[in-house]
């Protein structure tokens, strides 16, 4: 469908309905999001039995700390406060003050996950969970969002419904992955290698594959009523917020040029990780 929009914001979102067979892959660096808060994309939260569990490592390393892993042994030394655990331990100790953890320590594919109440006692932070929100067009797409505070510094953790080693190996096998195809409104064609990804928001299974939401590095070569035509993501990709029935909606497409219109495709992507992302929400 078509419909004419104003162009408020340069991030838009991208859902992949993929049916992957999952490869092998490490898990990158600590990245931040623009804007107000750190959106760490690499410390991917799980939501499992009743607990969430965050990765250990790029927590700490957000908050300026010193990891030290000597198997099953981890340190993590923070100004001065010392943390010592054990993997498949549920004992720990805070400057040698013995902690239980509600589950033990465990690992997924080599990344360290922990009860994310330990994180908040063992570094002082402030946490608030916050449930995803239906979105009117796409359900699927709610992202539950863990809020970290402390040491004049706030971010963000996305919390899957996948063990993170999954989420890592997904997001590998996304990028060598040469092409795919969107599909919304009015399906297009693009590159995926020629944009890439600057954050993966969430990773759900669905039907045998995984269901993909991620903001795009850059737009690769859309194909409108011009074929061929070239866009970059910092130049011509275009999305709004809009509120539809209480809730807010997310509204991406690509610019047709020669008519000025845009080719649009209504996503759910909650408004906390649009204000997250510093993107300025407007009704429509």
């Amino acid at each position: 469908m078509r419909r004419r929009c104003s162009v408020r914001m340069q991030t838009a979102v991208v859902h992949y309905a993929l049916m992957l067979v999952v490869c092998c892959a490490p898990c990158g660096s600590v990245a931040a999001a623009e804007g107000h808060f750190n959106i760490l994309t690499d410390a991917h939260g799980y939501s499992a039995g009743g607990h969430t569990l965050v990765p250990l490592r790029p927590i700490a390393q957000w908050l300026g700390a010193r990891v030290t892993y000597n198997a099953p042994r981890i340190q993590v030394a923070l100004g001065s406060t010392l943390i010592a655990l054990s993997v498949n331990s549920s004992k720990a100790t805070i400057n040698g003050r013995p902690v239980t953890l509600s589950v033990p320590a465990r690992v997924y594919g080599g990344i360290t996950c922990v009860p994310l109440r330990f994180v908040a006692e063992a570094f002082g932070l402030k946490v608030s969970y916050h449930a995803g929100e239906d979105a009117e067009m796409d359900k699927t797409s709610a992202i539950p969002v863990v809020m970290l505070s402390g040491a004049g510094k706030t971010a963000r953790v996305l919390v899957h419904e996948e063990p993170p080693d999954v989420v890592a190996r997904v997001v590998a096998d996304l990028e060598h992955t040469t092409q795919t195809e969107g599909r919304g409104a009015d399906a297009f064609k693009f590159d995926l290698g020629s944009y890439g990804f600057d954050w993966i928001l969430r990773v759900t299974k669905v039907h045998g594959g995984y269901f993909i939401s991620s903001v795009p590095a850059q737009w690769g070569e859309p194909y409108f009523d011009t074929p061929g035509l070239r866009q970059t993501f910092s130049a011509e990709a275009a999305g709004v917020y809009g509120y539809r029935g209480g809730r807010w909606v997310y509204i991406a497409g690509f610019q047709d040029v020669p008519s000025h219109d845009y080719w649009v495709r209504e996503l759910g992507i909650p408004a906390a990780v649009a204000k997250a992302m510093g993107i300025q929400l407007q009704h429509y």
